[in-house]
């Protein structure tokens, strides 16, 4: 079978892969039943699609495709022989194969997968696709995502503290789930959240916005001040995945900035007015290459951490500061 998940909700994505992994393969065979590619050329991903049936079971081959669909660094095209080949490859493919095809969007990207792309009918011709578009603080799909993690870790939250919970943490889904997980085990025996519970628990969102407009000011050593306090009570993988979702926002923000006025930015992204005019001022002396470079930054940061390559917790804030 295939898939093709895409979108700017990473998180959502990691979820459905975890699903879709617990599904087909087998636990026992899954270090050569599990396979990870980057964005193969055209002879690998041919290759990977005529992967014959095994006897140990399923196998779940997951691509990272973003070359593939957009203008970015390395970009792979594919001509027409070649896509009449990766169509009849899809199409004999054995029962026992499973391809998920992963293009995760990033937040400052407003472009969506071009549908109209040749390699985009094809695969949508074979397969199941899902979109995973980022979730905007207003929308009741966000809520009721919120509700089905809370009942998944046996938890109970009223639909007032859910709102709160979103006021206080923003929308990064990831951070949600982090925070959750923290309430479960400070709130036990209890299953009932309060908000005076996600009050003690939860760092707020207003506290990494601080850190933010540091940054953003090149303000190295309050920065570097800041992020050690909310260390003492957050993972720094936590704090950085909060960065990464406001350095988008402001990227997408001066981006309408240009076309658009605060009224009308304020009516696109439901904040209040007041508070877009305080960002378009802090943006108004920033270039737009800065808050990418920033962007850029967190994210190999992020991925220096979880690798092992950075020894310190400070040096990602360090290297933010860089832009």
């Amino acid at each position: 079978m295939l898939y093709l998940f895409h979108g700017q909700e990473d998180f959502n994505i990691e979820l459905e892969l975890q699903k879709l992994k617990s599904k087909v393969v087998d636990k026992a065979f899954l270090a050569t039943n599990y396979r990870i590619y980057d964005n193969p050329p055209f002879q690998e991903f041919i290759d990977i699609l005529r992967t014959p049936s095994l006897m140990f079971g399923s196998v779940l081959c997951v691509i990272n495709c973003e070359k593939y669909f957009f203008d970015t660094k390395g970009k792979i095209n594919f001509d027409d022989k070649e896509l009449k080949q990766i169509e009849d490859a899809i199409e004999l493919m054995p029962e026992t194969l499973h391809v998920a095809l992963v293009c995760k969007i990033d937040r400052t990207n407003p472009k969506k997968i071009d549908t109209r792309r040749k390699l985009f009918k094809i695969i949508s011709k074979h397969a199941t696709v899902t979109e995973f578009p980022e979730y905007k603080p207003y929308q009741k799909e966000l809520a009721t995502w919120i509700q089905k993690q809370v009942k998944k870790k046996e938890l109970i939250m009223s639909s007032d503290t859910v709102q709160f919970l979103i006021e206080r943490l923003g929308v990064n889904l990831r951070v949600i789930n982090n925070e959750l997980d923290k309430l479960k085990l400070a709130i036990h025996p209890e299953k009932m959240v309060k908000k005076e519970h996600i009050q003690s628990v939860c760092s707020s969102t207003e506290d990494i916005f601080l850190l933010t407009d540091y940054i953003l000011a090149g303000q190295k050593d309050n920065a570097l001040l800041e992020f050690e306090k909310l260390c003492t009570n957050k993972h720094y993988l936590e704090i950085l995945a909060v960065l990464q979702t406001n350095f988008s926002r402001l990227a997408a923000m001066k981006v309408d900035s240009v076309n658009k006025n605060s009224f009308e930015i304020a009516s696109k992204t439901k904040v209040p007015e007041f508070i877009v005019k305080k960002q378009l001022e802090k943006l108004k002396n920033v270039p737009m290459d800065r808050l990418i470079k920033i962007r850029q930054n967190l994210l190999e940061a992020e991925y220096r951490v979880k690798t092992g390559e950075i020894a310190f917790y400070e040096l990602p804030v360090e290297l933010a500061l860089l832009g």
